[in-house]
Parts: structure tokens; sequence; C-alpha cells
């Protein structure tokens, strides 16, 4: 049942965003491996802000509680002071239960 809720809560996030739904799937087309932020933007012409807003939330805009970080779909990787995302084990299984991809 906490999954259920867990999923809808996740669904609900994801309609509501574009910007979190294309960096998920861009995620998702290079898994496993992790990228940056300014990497992400380029190959998802989504602005860098909105990028950093939707991966780890930023103000009124991307709520912190609705980042994809907070939600568990992304990882953070901290390497030579820089950081790196990946999508996470539970966001692959999420997008490929969907049949997102």
């Amino acid at each position: 049942m906490v999954e259920a809720v867990w999923a809808e809560e996740i669904l609900r996030s994801l309609r509501r965003s574009r910007v979190r739904t294309e960096i998920m799937m861009y995620l998702y087309k290079i898994y496993p491996r992790a990228s940056y932020p300014a990497d992400i933007s380029r190959n998802t012409g989504i602005d860098p802000t909105n990028i950093l807003g939707g991966l780890r939330g930023m103000g009124t805009r991307f709520d912190e509680s609705n980042s994809l970080l907070n939600m568990g779909l992304v990882e953070k990787i901290e390497r030579d002071s820089m950081a790196y995302y990946r999508l996470s084990k539970r966001g692959k299984e999420l997008i490929e239960d969907l049949e997102l991809a």
C-alpha cells in the first residue's frame, strides 16, 4: 500500500513537470552512466537553472519535496568536486513499469 501511494505521488509530480520528466527520460537513455547538469541541459534543450530545479529543487517554482533527488528517482554522485546525477534503480524500475521507455 505504501509503495502504491508513493508511486501515485511520483506520477502526479512528473505529470506536473515536463522538466522532471525530460530529465528522467534522458537519464534513462544513458543509464547506468551519470551526467552533470550542463550536459543534461545541452541534451534536453532545457535551461540549466531549470535542470537544477528539477533535480534538487529551487525556490518556489521547483519545490524541493518534489525534486527527483528527494523522491529517490535520481542519485547524486560527487567526483573531483563535480556533481553528477544518475537515474536510481528505483527510477529505472518506475519508467520500465510504466512502459514509458
